[in-house]
């Protein structure tokens, strides 16, 4: 189990982010942007680390008498048979669901990193509402670092009986590999398994071999 909360936790790559206006200045010149990660996100990260019947997700829509153009909806998060709740807000039913599933995640520990990062002011350009770049130093720190613990193995991984469980590290990067072939890219990743000779010989490799189906998953949805 703490190798799957551990993967809950793992730091999004820069790249993942996205970065939101909190404040402008008072000539508009300069914003305020502090980095988020996606609804969409937040989904891939759930299938990817327990698969997309490791988890569900159950919503009841709040009352704001207050402010009727607001939006309140409260998310239940199940993963792994233990529950989570939080509400999220929306000028719209769609926003308020995506960020009440967002918060909710946060409280497995997924994009939890980001509580810390200071926000950056950034130019501002009030004609177009665009922003500069942010300074992504400091930004995912960890990102690279694997969290994957596996039993050392010696040759090829042979397919287990029925009596056999396997690792979690190994069901995991089975999911991945799933999700590879379905989208196409089965002989790359069987190419990937065949360097590390199965699950790989001891964590390190596991760790590589996670690492590098993981990269390839990214690089066909980018």
């Amino acid at each position: 189990m703490n190798d799957v909360w551990d993967m809950l936790s793992e730091p999004f790559s820069p790249e993942e982010l996205q970065w939101r206006v909190e404040a402008l200045s008072k000539d508009k010149r300069k914003a305020l942007v502090a980095p988020y990660v996606s609804h969409k996100a937040v989904l891939d990260r759930l299938d990817e680390v327990v698969g997309v019947q490791g988890w569900q997700d159950s919503y009841e829509v709040l009352q704001a008498p207050a402010q009727p153009a607001l939006y309140a909806v409260k998310c239940r998060l199940t993963i792994m048979d233990i529950c989570k709740e939080d509400v999220g807000e929306g000028d719209s039913l769609k926003a308020a669901f995506a960020e009440a599933l967002v918060r909710a995640a946060v409280k497995f520990g997924v994009g939890r990193f980001l509580v810390g990062l200071e926000q950056q002011w950034v130019d501002y350009d009030p004609a177009s509402g665009k922003f500069g770049p942010p300074n992504l130093a400091g930004v995912a720190d960890g990102y690279s670092k694997p969290t994957l613990e596996a039993q050392p193995q010696q040759g090829p991984v042979s397919p287990p009986t029925a009596s056999e469980a396997k690792p979690e590290p190994q069901e995991l990067i089975d999911r991945l590999i799933e999700r590879l072939k379905h989208a196409g890219l089965g002989k790359q990743a069987a190419l990937i398994v065949m360097k590390y000779g199965g699950y790989g010989k001891h964590p390190e490799e596991t760790r590589k071999l996670y690492g590098e189906l993981r990269a390839l998953l990214k690089g066909q949805a980018s």
